[in-house]
């Protein structure tokens, strides 16, 4: 209210007896308008009108806490952009000096899956071949508050299915190119790196959905709602039928992509 430049004396002084009723009123409402504002959204009228700060109040009696923003100079999230964009298999080729040796991935459906498993699994999908123009259009880069080695992040896939050999998983699948267009569902992304010289990435999870009613992949995230969006028959959500194919996939008869590691 000090912003205001009105002292209490000032604001209950008695009106001048000469002072028109009218005027009188008109002033004291325009005073009440102008406290009420200012302490709904700490900002001044009369400086927005005759000039001066616009910025809010920062009163620490509102006990809000400061707004933590990434740092987009930050190595790791300049790392995690580089990795989920040039590294990761998946948005294109794989780089197995990125991931640690104790390299562990985990999605709603697939996972968790060790580094061997986890390149093996990209290579035989070979997402970014099936969709040339793919991009996670990543965005929301964050280092977790208790864990300085975590880096948090939204995606929201598009693409468009024009691969020259289409996508096939061994001799089980195969569809060609149909032209169809990912819009993804956002999805929530996290890396941990090992927090060595070389800041490998031992930890990365994918394909957790935040709004299920966006895109077109059925509210499925990550190469699930590419699935959809192409037409690869996929079990939804969790229950036998999953179980059972994530486990003939694995143990029985396995192309190379795999639903979980068996050590």
């Amino acid at each position: 209210i000090s912003n205001l430049r009105i002292s209490e004396e000032t604001f209950h002084r008695q009106p001048n007896m000469y002072t028109p009723p009218v005027i009188r009123k008109l002033l004291t409402f325009a005073v009440t308008v102008a406290v009420n504002y200012h302490s709904c959204t700490g900002f001044s009228p009369f400086q927005q009108i005759f000039g001066g700060a616009t910025q809010p109040s920062t009163s620490s009696a509102s006990g809000v806490p400061p707004i933590q923003v990434g740092n987009p100079n930050n190595p790791l999230i300049q790392r995690a952009n580089e990795f989920i964009y040039a590294k990761s298999g998946f948005y294109s080729e794989s780089d197995p000096e990125w991931f640690s040796d104790d390299f562990v991935f985990r999605g709603p459906y697939i996972g968790p899956l060790n580094k061997s498993d986890y390149l093996s699994t990209m290579n035989t999908f070979n997402i970014w071949k099936a969709i040339p123009d793919i991009s996670p259009n990543a965005f929301g880069f964050t280092i977790d508050p208790k864990d300085p080695n975590r880096v948090w992040f939204f995606v929201k896939n598009t693409g468009t299915f024009t691969g020259e050999d289409g996508f096939s998983l061994g001799d089980l699948v195969a569809f060609p190119p149909t032209g169809d267009s990912l819009d993804g569902a956002p999805e929530t992304f996290s890396i941990i790196f090992d927090g060595t010289d070389g800041n490998r990435i031992k930890s990365l999870s994918v394909g957790y959905v935040n709004d299920r009613f966006e895109g077109n992949t059925n509210g499925d995230g990550a190469a699930v709602g590419i699935f959809r969006v192409i037409g690869l028959p996929f079990p939804k959500g969790p229950g036998p039928f999953l179980r059972f194919s994530q486990w003939f996939g694995t143990e029985v008869y396995n192309v190379g992509a795999y639903s979980y590691s068996k050590d």
